[in-house]
């Protein structure tokens, strides 16, 4: 009984710093620097991030989870390749992105460069997220599978998703509210064109480094910058409800 009702201290708590923090940017808004081109590049340059960082990221979630078998010492450096991307600042992938993507491939600053440094930011990420899916659902029926022939690969791309649809796409939902945040990985790659993109070797300015620019660089930015926070907090709080709210409707249905 203690345990519950300290569990609800906590919640209560919680619930009271978030609405305390968004109270905070609660503000006459104004958006006179934001332009369709700045939402539309962060929208293209996110979700195409996590879309291609999904795949491969599934995939050695598999190896990690124990469904798809490797040599001993390739799942050792699959493991430790996880671990340390997954402990690098941002800021290091940024400059990792910058010296490969914009000039040793020549990319520049571009949608292109600043998508392929977001996969690096969202791969750990995602691989960590999936594995925790993955390793219960292989435990609970990967026996079974191997008893009807179902191959590694068949049981983690048809079988697992099957039942998993939900849990996958909250992962997916993390990586894009990853990438939506981190601004220290894209700020040397992205560029800072607010123009509207016309293909992805066009350079752009994502929403999260024009928030920056605004509350640093820009004169009088602040009351925008603020703006754009709030807006970014409360389609970040709806990314993670709305999800929730359908799943336990259709549940229900």
């Amino acid at each position: 009984m203690f345990k519950l009702f300290r569990q609800r201290w906590i919640l209560w708590l919680y619930m009271l710093l978030t609405v305390s923090i968004i109270a905070t940017f609660v503000k006459p808004l104004q958006f006179e620097h934001t332009t369709a081109g700045i939402i539309v590049g962060t929208i293209i340059t996110t979700v195409g991030a996590v879309l291609i960082a999904a795949l491969p990221a599934y995939l050695i979630a598999g190896v990690m989870a124990g469904i798809v078998r490797l040599p001993n010492w390739l799942q050792s450096i699959t493991a430790v390749s996880v671990y340390i991307l997954a402990g690098m600042p941002s800021i290091i992938l940024g400059v990792i992105g910058f010296l490969l993507f914009v000039n040793a491939l020549g990319f520049g600053w571009s949608i292109l460069s600043a998508m392929l440094t977001l996969i690096l930011l969202l791969y750990p990420t995602l691989v960590t997220a999936f594995s925790q899916i993955l390793r219960p659902f292989n435990q609970r029926y990967g026996m079974a599978a191997k008893s009807f022939d179902v191959g590694p690969l068949e049981f983690l791309f048809r079988l697992s998703p099957a039942y998993q649809k939900g849990k996958i796409l909250d992962a997916l939902i993390l990586g894009w509210a990853t990438s939506l945040g981190d601004t220290a990985a894209v700020m040397l790659t992205c560029g800072a064109l607010t123009a509207f993109p016309e293909s992805i070797m066009d350079s752009i300015r994502l929403i999260n480094f024009h928030i920056f620019l605004l509350a640093m660089d820009i004169p009088g930015g602040m009351p925008e910058a603020r703006s754009l926070s709030l807006l970014l907090i409360i389609f970040l709080l709806f990314l993670f409800l709305v999800p929730r709210l359908a799943h336990r409707y259709l549940s229900e249905d």
